[in-house]
């Protein structure tokens, strides 16, 4: 056998310094957790910032601001008197007539489609959703069909199963007659199966 050197042998570590070392350790990682952290908030308080200059950049001039609150008092007050309503409706008209008169040229407005276009446009529109709907392929419930199926769902998912005399699952998950269909099914598969081997056997 050979025997170790002191070179190779294992390193004597005292107390107090594994103490210094694992204390170190612990001082190393609440470090890195309080820099991970004030990373963090650095990153929010900047997001924050981006956030509030775009949000000023998207609200209005400040001129735009007072020309709306002058238009809004240049305004003028709502008269109680029919007789002085009946004078601001004068001048609305005065000033539309205006309007009218400051178009370029001799245009002139008119309306391009009639309203009876609109109409059968929405009528149109109702047949295809009636032909969809209630097509001929495309069957739909009547309410004694629906209040049927209501209530053979209520029976399926009946919590009087659970508290009931005769308790079961109280979801039915599997019809009865589907399990039987596919018995009938099966049965003819073996029959089929059965003779071919007798074919084939004989």
């Amino acid at each position: 056998m050979c025997e170790l050197s002191d070179d190779e042998g294992p390193i004597e570590v005292t107390f107090d310094d594994s103490k210094a070392f694992a204390l170190k350790s612990v001082k190393d990682a609440r470090d890195s957790v309080r820099r991970g952290k004030d990373w963090l908030k650095e990153k929010r308080r900047k997001k924050q910032l981006l956030f509030q200059e775009q949000k000023k950049n998207r609200l209005l001039p400040e001129t735009l601001l007072e020309e709306f609150e002058t238009f809004a008092q240049r305004l003028p007050t709502l008269p109680d008197d029919k007789s002085e309503q009946q004078e601001v409706k004068k001048i609305q008209v005065k000033k539309l007539k205006n309007v009218s008169k400051s178009l370029q040229g001799n245009c002139k407005v008119m309306q391009v489609k009639d309203e009876s276009a609109n109409t059968s446009m929405q009528k149109t529109a109702m047949d295809f959703i009636q032909t969809r709907l209630y097509g001929p392929g495309n069957p739909r419930t009547s309410s004694k069909e629906k209040q049927q199926a209501k209530r053979i769902h209520a029976e399926l998912l009946s919590l009087e199963k659970k508290r009931g005399l005769n308790q079961g699952a109280a979801v039915q998950f599997v019809d009865k007659q589907w399990g039987a269909d596919q018995k009938a099914k099966a049965e003819k598969c073996n029959k089929r199966f059965i003779h071919r081997q007798k074919l084939i056997s004989s």
